[in-house]
């Protein structure tokens, strides 16, 4: 699916066009610059709740989930900062916070050095509420609390497919 696409399949009702100032401010709190072509995302995108079917497969090819909000400039239950500030499960300042899946699940773009601009997946139904942790944990084989979705955003981006009617 392209970009393109899938923001006309976004409910942006009520939203404002984002600006590069409110983008610029999004980046100073969160401590670095954003990948580009989730920049530009971000610009042409306030965010909202997807009004289509936007599917995703893990790497290996089989179904995922599928996309229901997308988070963007804004101030509402649809905002990146919001929810950077009060997450509903539990996440590390690592990890961005982008889109959810259908069943609320995280969908979250690294913004540290060694992963910066992946993208991954957060299963919230094994999440430690309890005791803190890192992302190396979460990453790791024995825990798979956050898992690889895709390299980039636009790789993200162009996997997301809508789903075949059922005949």
């Amino acid at each position: 699916m392209d970009i393109a696409e899938f923001i006309s399949g976004v409910d942006r009702t009520g939203t404002k066009q984002p600006t590069e100032a409110a983008l610029k401010a999004v980046e100073t709190s969160i401590g670095c610059r954003l990948p580009d072509d989730y920049r530009r995302f971000l610009l042409a995108c306030a965010g909202g709740y997807y009004q289509g079917s936007a599917e995703f497969n893990w790497p290996e090819g089989h179904w995922a989930g599928a996309v229901q909000e997308v988070l963007g400039l804004r101030r509402d239950v649809c905002s990146l900062v919001r929810t950077r500030k009060t997450p509903q499960w539990p996440t590390v300042d690592e990890l961005l916070w982008i889109m959810s899946d259908h069943g609320g699940n995280p969908i979250c773009m690294t913004i540290d050095e060694m992963h910066f601009g992946k993208i991954w997946f957060i299963d919230h139904e094994v999440a430690r509420y309890d005791e803190s942790w890192t992302l190396t944990e979460a990453m790791s084989d024995q825990w798979g609390y956050v898992l690889p979705l895709a390299p980039t955003f636009a790789d993200f981006m162009a996997g997301l497919y809508e789903q075949a009617e059922a005949a």
